[in-house]
C-alpha cells in the first residue's frame, strides 16, 4: 500500500515537476531562447548543460521557454472543445429535438481525417497558433459531444432526473447541477486521453510546419528543428520529447487516481473444494467497511448442493453485502476475513452466477440482447459462441432467432429483461446462483413464471441457490432454510416453514372523499411510443377520477404500460391523446407546460430507491430543493420544514447530512417520499414504491401512505402486490394495453 501511494505521488510530483517548468522556466533561463551562444550540436558543458542546437542557441534556456507555447495552445484547444462539446452532448441528450440536428453534422466531422481539416483551415486562415487550436478543438468536440450524450441518455431516466423535471427545473439546472455531476467521471476519464491527443497534434502540427515558426522556442519545433544533428547533439531532441512524453503519461496516471480507476478491488474471492456435500459454505466471514464499522460479523452457514437458501432482513442488514462477498464483488475500500466455499460439481463449471435486483440496470442499454449475452458465453460458454448463446436464450423460454437477439434491453418488457439476465447467470453451468430480489417489480403471472422456471433449472442441474428476498412466499418453491441477518449478525437459520396467511387491512374510501369533486381527472387517455411516423399505444382509452383522500390502483402484467401512464399524468411522457384534469382544469401534456401550482400538485415517486436520489448531494439538499422552488422557501425556512419531513418519513434528521450511498434502500425510499411531499401534493403517484423494501419498512411506509390519506391526499399506486392493493386500494383500474372498468369504489 505504501508503495502505492508512492507511486501516485511520483506521477503528481511529475506533473507538477513538467507544469513549474513550463510556467516559472521563461523567468529562470539563463540566456535568451533566440540567442546564438556558440557553434552548432555541441556537446553539453558547464556553460550550456544541455548543449547547443541547430543555429548555437543554448538548448536548456529554449527548453526551458519552450513548454509554455505548447501549453498554452493545448489548453485553449481543450477548452474550446469541452465547452462546446460538453454543452452540445448535454443538449443533445436532454433535448431530443435538437439530438438530430446535432449529431448529423458531428457524423459529418468525426470521418475527416484532423491533419487534412489542419492543412484546409491553415490554407483559409494562415498558419500558426490560431489554425492550430481550431483544428484541435474541431477534431475533439464530435468525440466529445458523442460521449457526453451516451453518457446523459444512461442518466435521464432515473428517477431523481424525472424528478427535477417534475418539479420545472430550467434547462441549465437540469444539465449543469443535476445531470453533468453524474457524467462527471466519464468527462474525466475522456479528458485524460484527450489532453494526450491533443498535445500529440499540437506537437505534430509543429512537426508539419504550421505551428509557431523559427526562432520561436517550442518543445515540437525543437524536435523537428535539429533532428538532422541527433546524432552530434541527441539531447537538443530528446529533452523536449521526453518533457512531452513525461506530460501526457503523468497526466494520464494522475486522472485515474483522482478518478479512482487505479484503487485496487478488494482482494476477495470464492474458493472452489472438493468436497461432494457442499454446495455453499461460508464461514466466520466478517466485513468492514471503509471505516472500519463491520458490515457482516460472524456470518457461517453451510448449504448442501441442490438446495436452496433465502437471506432475509430489513435494510441494511447486510444481505447485499454477503452476496457480494459470495460473488468475490465486495465494494473497494471494504476489508474481509473468514472464508467462502463453493462446490467443485461438474468439471469446468463457472463458480458463481448472479441475478441482479433491478433488471434495467442490470442490462448495458447500449448492448443488443445477443450480444450481451456473447459477451458471458466467450468467458464461459465454450468455442461455439453463438450456440451458446441460443441454448441460454432458450432455457429460459426467450426466442433464439435473430430478429430477437438484435433487441435493446428498452425493446423487452420487464420479464423479458428478467429472463436474459438469468441466461446470462446460466451461462457455463455455475454451480451456485445467487438470485438479488428476482421477482421484485413483476406481475404475479410473471414471478410464477419465473419462479417455475428457477424450480425446473435447480431441479435439472442440482444447482445451489443463494436467494436475497423480502418476499418469502412467493419464491418458497425454491427455499429449504432461511438466513436471517440484521446489523450484520446473523438473527436466525432455520428450515423454512410455510407462514401463515394473514388478514389484510384493507383501508376504506375516506367518507368525505365519495361526494367530493375529483382532484384528478383522465378522460380517453392514450399513451405510448413514436418512432418516426408510427405510433404503438400501449394503453388507449383510459377514464377514471381521483378524490381528495383516495387510492386508485393501476394493476395489469409486467410492460401494460402502467408506468407511462403514471409519467404521462405528471407529464413526463405526453400523452398521444386525451385530457387529464387537476381541478376540472385540463393541464398541458408536457410538464414544461404546467404552471408552478400544477408541478406542485401531482408529484411522482419512482420505483428504485437507488437511482430515486442524486447521488452527487446531501439527502438534505435534494429536500430542500423543492421546497424553495416550488414553495418559495429562504434557506433558514427550507431547513426547518427538511427536518419536520424527514421525521414525518420516520427518519432522523440527522440524516440530511448524508448522501444516499450511505443509507439503505428502505432510507433511500422514505426519503424520496420526503422529497415529493416538500412540493406540497394533493395527488402523489407512487410506483412499486414498497417493491424493493422488508415488510417491515413496507409497512411503515404503507402507515405513512395511510396517514397521509386521511389528510386528504389522493394516491395513484402501482403494484404488484396483493397485500399492498387490497390495504390501500379504493378502486383498481387494469391496464393491459387498454383500459379496463375500474372496479366498484369502497
Amino acid at each position: 500500500m505504501r508503495g502505492r501511494r508512492w507511486f501516485r505521488t511520483g506521477w503528481a510530483a511529475v506533473t507538477a515537476g513538467v507544469l513549474l517548468l513550463a510556467l516559472l522556466g521563461p523567468v529562470c533561463a539563463p540566456y535568451s531562447p533566440t540567442a546564438s551562444g556558440g557553434p552548432p550540436f555541441r556537446a553539453p558543458s558547464a556553460r550550456h548543460l544541455l548543449g547547443t542546437d541547430v543555429v548555437g542557441r543554448d538548448v536548456l534556456s529554449r527548453v526551458m521557454h519552450g513548454g509554455l507555447p505548447l501549453l498554452s495552445i493545448a489548453s485553449l484547444a481543450l477548452a474550446v472543445a469541452y465547452s462546446l462539446g460538453v454543452t452540445f452532448g448535454l443538449l443533445a441528450g436532454l433535448r431530443r429535438p435538437a439530438d438530430r440536428w446535432i449529431m448529423r453534422p458531428v457524423d459529418a466531422i468525426v470521418v475527416m481525417p484532423w491533419f487534412l481539416m489542419l492543412a484546409v483551415i491553415a490554407t483559409a486562415i494562415g498558419a500558426g497558433p490560431a489554425a492550430i487550436v481550431l483544428t484541435s478543438a474541431l477534431a475533439s468536440v464530435p468525440w466529445i459531444i458523442r460521449i457526453v450524450r451516451t453518457a446523459v441518455l444512461e442518466v435521464v431516466p432515473t428517477g431523481y432526473v424525472e424528478s427535477a423535471r417534475a418539479r420545472g427545473e430550467p434547462l441549465w439546472r437540469l444539465a449543469l447541477v443535476e445531470v453533468l455531476p453524474s457524467v462527471r467521471s466519464v468527462v474525466l476519464a475522456d479528458a485524460g486521453v484527450r489532453v494526450s491527443m491533443t498535445i500529440s497534434m499540437v506537437a505534430v502540427s509543429g512537426f508539419l510546419g504550421l505551428g509557431l515558426r523559427p526562432p520561436s522556442a517550442d518543445w515540437a519545433l525543437m524536435i523537428t528543428e535539429n533532428r538532422p544533428g541527433f546524432a552530434l547533439q541527441p539531447w537538443a531532441v530528446l529533452a523536449p520529447a521526453v518533457l512531452i512524453m513525461a506530460l501526457v503519461v503523468s497526466v494520464n496516471m494522475v486522472t485515474d487516481r483522482a478518478l479512482g480507476l487505479d484503487r485496487p478491488p478488494t482482494r476477495w474471492a470464492p474458493t472452489r473444494t472438493r468436497a461432494d456435500d457442499i454446495g455453499l459454505e461460508i464461514e466466520a466471514l466478517t466485513v468492514l467497511g471503509p471505516g472500519g464499522d463491520p458490515v457482516l460479523d460472524d456470518v457461517s452457514v453451510r448449504v448442501r448442493p441442490g438446495r436452496g437458501l433465502a437471506v432475509i432482513g430489513p435494510s441494511g442488514a447486510g444481505k447485499s453485502t454477503l452476496a457480494s462477498a459470495v460473488l468475490g464483488a465486495l465494494p473497494p475500500g471494504m476489508s474481509a476475513s473468514g472464508t467462502v466455499s463453493v462446490g467443485a460439481g461438474a468439471s469446468g463449471r463457472r463458480t458463481v452466477g448472479y441475478v441482479p435486483q433491478d433488471p434495467a440496470s442490470g442490462l448495458n442499454p447500449a448492448l443488443r440482447v445477443g450480444t450481451a449475452v456473447g459477451e458471458i458465453a466467450r468467458l464461459h460458454g465454450g468455442t461455439d459462441r453463438r450456440a451458446a448463446v441460443a441454448r441460454a436464450l432458450r432455457r429460459v423460454g426467450l426466442p433464439d432467432d435473430r430478429a430477437f437477439r438484435r433487441r435493446f434491453p428498452h425493446q423487452l418488457s420487464g420479464g423479458q429483461q428478467q429472463r436474459v439476465l438469468l441466461a446470462m447467470a446460466l451461462v457455463g453451468e455455475p454451480a451456485v446462483l445467487v438470485l438479488d430480489e428476482p421477482t421484485t417489480g413483476l406481475d404475479a403471472a410473471t414471478r410464477t413464471e419465473l419462479v417455475d422456471m428457477v424450480r425446473g433449472i435447480r431441479r435439472d442441474t442440482a444447482i445451489t441457490l443463494l436467494v436475497i428476498t423480502h418476499d418469502l412466499s412467493t419464491v418458497a418453491p425454491l427455499i429449504d432454510d432461511v438466513l436471517e441477518l440484521e446489523r450484520g449478525a446473523v438473527i436466525s437459520l432455520a428450515p423454512y416453514r410455510a407462514e401463515k396467511p394473514m388478514a389484510a387491512t384493507i383501508s376504506t374510501a375516506r367518507e368525505f372523499a365519495v361526494d367530493a369533486a375529483p382532484v384528478l381527472r383522465a378522460t380517453a387517455l392514450r399513451v405510448g411510443y413514436r418512432r418516426g411516423n408510427r405510433f404503438g399505444a400501449v394503453a388507449d382509452g383510459l377514464a377514471f377520477d381521483v378524490r381528495p383522500g383516495e387510492c386508485l390502483a393501476l394493476t395489469g402484467p409486467s410492460g401494460a404500460g402502467k408506468t407511462t401512464v403514471a409519467r404521462a399524468l405528471a407529464g413526463l411522457h405526453p400523452a398521444e391523446d386525451g385530457v387529464v384534469e387537476l381541478d376540472g382544469q385540463r393541464l398541458a401534456r408536457d410538464v414544461d407546460r404546467r404552471s408552478v401550482d400544477q408541478r406542485r400538485a401531482i408529484q411522482l415517486i419512482f420505483q428504485n430507491p437507488a437511482t430515486s436520489l442524486n447521488p452527487a448531494y446531501r439527502v438534505g439538499a435534494q429536500i430542500a430543493r423543492p421546497l424553495r422552488l416550488l414553495r418559495g422557501m429562504d434557506v433558514r425556512d427550507a431547513a426547518r420544514e427538511t427536518e419536520r419531513l424527514l421525521e414525518a418519513v420516520r427518519l432522523d434528521p440527522v440524516l440530511a447530512q448524508r448522501r444516499p450511498d450511505s443509507l439503505s434502500g428502505g432510507q433511500q425510499q422514505r426519503v424520496a417520499i420526503a422529497r415529493a411531499l416538500a412540493a406540497g401534493p394533493r395527488v402523489l403517484i407512487c410506483d412499486e414504491i414498497t417493491a424493493s423494501l422488508d415488510a417491515r419498512t413496507g409497512d411503515v411506509v404503507l402507515d405513512l401512505l395511510d396517514e397521509l390519506r386521511e389528510q386528504g391526499l389522493a394516491l395513484v399506486l402501482i403494484s404488484h402486490q396483493a397485500r399492498v392493493i387490497e390495504r390501500l386500494a379504493d378502486a383498481t383500474l387494469a391496464v393491459d394495453g387498454a383500459a379496463r372498468a375500474v372496479s366498484a369504489r369502497g
